[in-house]
């Protein structure tokens, strides 16, 4: 019962920052991807969460040194999974363009995992996204990826 109290808060909070970025029909449908990805991940659903995804999909995930392809890619969603930890997010949506076929979604996230045991982690943790879509026939894959803390860096530009 918490959890789909905790997802009913997250959805009714993502739907509010979508109505202040006004988003077009287009990118309102490729926003829904997000919401689903992140759906799927706090169901520990990795079937669901592959399913997301173009098979030649290259992402720069924030636990690594350098760019992944699909192996192993949803390892951290069968741990949620195994583990039976209990996933919360809040999204907030930067922006959504459309390139035809394909588009590119920033958004920041904070995702605290909580272990079941009294810990958790990730509390105030904001993490920024950049998700590229492409849509196949009527389908939204995800073809690349980045994501990095969301604390600003200072410029090397003088």
């Amino acid at each position: 019962m918490f959890r789909l109290l905790a997802i009913m808060i997250v959805y009714a909070s993502s739907v509010a920052d979508l109505v202040a970025m006004e988003l077009d029909a287009a990118q309102a449908e490729v926003w829904q991807m997000e919401e689903n990805y992140w759906s799927i991940v706090a169901s520990g659903d990795p079937e669901g969460y592959l399913a997301l995804f173009h098979p030649d999909f290259i992402g720069w995930p924030c636990t690594s040194e350098t760019p992944k392809g699909m192996a192993n890619s949803s390892a951290w969603v069968e741990e949620i999974r195994d583990n039976e930890w209990t996933l919360t997010y809040e999204l907030k949506p930067e922006a959504v363009h459309l390139f035809g076929d394909t588009s590119v979604v920033h958004y920041a996230a904070e995702y605290v995992f909580d272990y079941g045991d009294g810990t958790t982690k990730g509390k105030g943790d904001w993490r920024k996204f950049t998700h590229t879509w492409k849509k196949y026939g009527d389908q939204w894959l995800l073809i690349g990826g980045m994501c990095a803390d969301r604390k600003p860096v200072r410029s090397l530009l003088k």
